[in-house]
């Protein structure tokens, strides 16, 4: 491969070490930038002209740059991870050798182990699972427990990576606010999809309901998130999950759903878009529904 088709593989980026692997020497190197057939874009990396510049070019310079992975904010979008913008690329390195950070360069000196990184089309990255774990870590409070919630819904992430993710690295910055976030779904904390159900229904004045309603059924415990118990009416948010007598999962949602079915209850499923874009139709709904 010539080494202008490996920087267009790698977004229109690459770096000395690899101009020199494809045999150029440093006088042709220099050579290049001299004539501007090389851009700068960071010490030791360069565009060829005249790629036009890209947020993934910025990515994959400060990854050479760096010779760590993409991580955080940066990498989120990659994996459809809902997170904060941010003008800065994150990288993540395990060395702590001393080097001046470029400006536009946020760098997380953190030890990544061999299943914490892996490679989309080329470029290095966290995995998602440590992606959503870092950012449940560095964010506000409130977007950390949405990226929980949204992670254990999507399967980003389980419960179980939460503690093996404080137990890996002691000590690090953030464990504490695992630790937080872990209890809550210990003590049954709802999503802030359901917290905005419980205000939706307070604020309609519909009165009779229950939250993580008790089913006992074919020997196993199905809890409701929301439940008209006279009614046999239970209302399911995306994201919650089937328990047995005691406190480990064993099914998915629709488990669980079916579980109240046969049981001879009548099943809502409400999503986020139903609570947030169309709040007034799911309250109609289920207020017909009781009606009924």
């Amino acid at each position: 491969m010539h080494w202008q088709d490996l920087a267009r593989s790698q977004a229109g980026v690459v770096a000395r070490d690899q101009l020199r692997a494809h045999g150029l020497s440093e006088d042709a190197i220099r050579g290049l930038i001299a004539r501007h057939e090389l851009v700068t874009l960071l010490p030791g990396v360069y565009t060829p002209r005249p790629v036009p510049a890209s947020w993934l070019q910025r990515c994959w310079a400060a990854v050479l740059w760096s010779e760590g992975v993409l991580s955080h904010r940066s990498v989120a979008p990659l994996w459809q991870v809902p997170a904060p913008a941010s003008t800065l690329v994150h990288v993540t390195v395990g060395d702590r050798r001393y080097r001046k950070i470029p400006p536009n360069v946020r760098l997380h000196r953190v030890r990544l182990g061999a299943m914490d990184r892996t490679t989309l089309e080329g470029l290095p990255v966290t995995t998602c699972e440590r992606t959503v774990i870092d950012l449940m870590r560095t964010e506000r409070l409130g977007t950390a427990r949405e990226l929980r919630d949204r992670g254990l819904q999507q399967g980003w992430l389980t419960e179980a990576s939460i503690p093996r993710s404080v137990e890996a690295q002691p000590g690090r910055t953030g464990n504490r606010r695992l630790r937080r976030l872990y209890d809550e779904l210990e003590r049954g904390v709802q999503s802030e999809a359901e917290r905005r159900l419980h205000a939706l229904l307070r604020r309609a004045g519909l009165v009779g309901w229950r939250a993580q309603y008790r089913l006992r059924f074919a020997g196993r415990v199905a809890y409701a998130d929301v439940a008209f118990p006279a009614a046999k009416i239970a209302i399911e948010v995306d994201g919650r999950r089937f328990h047995d007598d005691g406190s480990d999962r064993f099914e998915d949602d629709r488990a669980r759903q079916n579980a109240f079915v046969l049981a001879g209850w009548r099943v809502i499923r409400v999503t986020w878009r139903m609570l947030t874009e169309a709040p007034d139709e799911l309250i109609a709904q289920i207020a017909q529904l009781l009606a009924a």
